[in-house]
């Protein structure tokens, strides 16, 4: 009887490990697969690639800070102003737009830089203001910068605007790495996130 038992227990014992390893894993998520917003088709650089100067001619590279870099072209530098000069294939639409936008804001004698984000017929702008350390911006020239969106592209339904300084460098991050072509996961959660904080809801 004991040895029955002993067999039997030794048995289970056997199956719940085949059990065990014979259970199908969690289907893993393919290496490399990127996540695009729209008809974003564009090329991506392999930044793999070792033994390769990146750098172009005007010694821009990966870490030189975004409201830094050193542009050509007239008016205030932008985040946005990185297009093709840098070699670069990106979402020509979104990018020109933006681009655009953020040149437009930056030409006003009130500002000293500004990023841009679009998605659909929204737009954020993060402006950093000349002499304003605290990021706060008046009610005309907030009006005066929406204005300026809307004129520049007709398209733009809703504009937000901020001069927080945390919140400018988010947009101006986001908006470099979507001039770069970089796949941004979460964009759109991003993208509400910024606004809610612009703008809450009350």
């Amino acid at each position: 009887m004991k040895k029955n038992k002993f067999f039997i227990l030794i048995f289970a014992l056997a199956l719940l490990i085949m059990a065990v390893g014979c259970s199908p894993t969690k289907p893993q998520r393919p290496m490399g697969t990127e996540t695009r917003i729209g008809d974003n088709k564009a090329k991506r650089n392999n930044n793999n690639i070792t033994n390769i100067d990146r750098r172009n001619m005007d010694n821009i590279t990966d870490m030189t800070p975004n409201v830094k870099r050193n542009q050509v072209g007239p008016g205030p530098k932008t985040a946005t102003d990185i297009t093709q000069k840098n070699n670069l294939v990106v979402p020509k639409d979104m990018v020109t737009r933006a681009n655009n936008i953020a040149q437009r804001v930056a030409n006003l004698k009130e500002v000293n830089s500004a990023s841009v984000l679009i998605s659909g017929n929204n737009c954020i702008v993060g402006v950093d203001i000349k002499g304003n350390i605290e990021g706060q911006m008046t009610r005309d020239l907030k009006q005066k910068i929406e204005k300026t969106v809307k004129n520049t592209d007709n398209s733009i339904k809703n504009v937000s605007v901020t001069a927080d300084p945390d919140l400018f460098t988010r947009i101006t991050n986001m908006a470099t790495d979507i001039t770069k072509g970089r796949p941004i996961s979460g964009f759109g959660k991003e993208f509400e996130e910024i606004l809610r904080r612009i703008t809450p809801v009350k």
